[in-house]
């Protein structure tokens, strides 16, 4: 895609994205945890899309909040994952640091083994649905498979920085709207749509 073509898509989605998520504001409430969570995310997902390095910040700030979200609504393998997220934007900081090239751009990795992320996403799918099991979780298949994909895509996109790793993440934001919709935390779901859009977007800008 052309460069400017790809500005104006990156400015088309960035007002729908920031409408969408005023609006979710609107109708759920402007002060409360939910918001925050989905306004600290929109920052840091767009941030990412343009691979931008300020975005992990903002991304810290929303893995904090979702984690506590989470909790409360018994959906404990999201807050796991929210607090792996956590720990994982310090690698990734450090790693987006020293794999740019000459103009400051990122390097992206446009290779993936997809049979070892296959096994990857069954291991952590077991490992993450046995734990909530004994919590007493809740939505137990969809919230194992769901974060399975999302802490491989996560080590994908901030250590590895692979462009395929979009794909993983388009998957787990759609799960993760079901979920919460399902559960009752609206604005929670409106931001999961939102980055279902930037998922999109971001594996279109993610190429060298």
């Amino acid at each position: 895609m052309k460069k400017e073509y790809r500005q104006s898509l990156n400015l088309i989605t960035d007002i729908l994205l920031v409408a969408i998520t005023a609006w979710g504001s609107f109708q759920n409430g402007w002060f409360n945890l939910p918001n925050l969570v989905s306004w600290m995310g929109l920052i840091g997902v767009i941030g990412l899309a343009k691979k931008w390095q300020g975005n992990f910040i903002f991304n810290a700030i929303q893995n904090i909040s979702a984690a506590i979200v989470a909790g409360r609504n018994r959906i404990f393998g999201d807050m796991f994952t929210s607090i792996y997220y956590l720990f994982t934007q310090i690698f990734g900081f450090q790693q987006w640091q020293h794999h740019k090239d000459e103009s400051g751009e990122l390097i992206v990795d446009e290779k993936t083994n997809w049979r070892l992320v296959g096994f990857a996403v069954l291991v952590g799918f077991f490992g993450l649905g046995t734990v909530s099991y004994f919590l007493g979780g809740v939505f137990i298949f969809w919230d194992a498979f769901n974060n399975a994909t999302a802490i491989i895509a996560q080590y994908m996109q901030l250590v590895q920085r692979k462009r395929a790793s979009w794909i993983l993440w388009l998957i787990t934001n759609l799960i993760s709207l079901y979920i919460f919709l399902m559960q009752g935390v609206p604005q929670m779901a409106i931001m999961y749509f939102v980055f279902s859009l930037n998922a999109c977007r971001g594996f279109i800008n993610w190429k060298n």
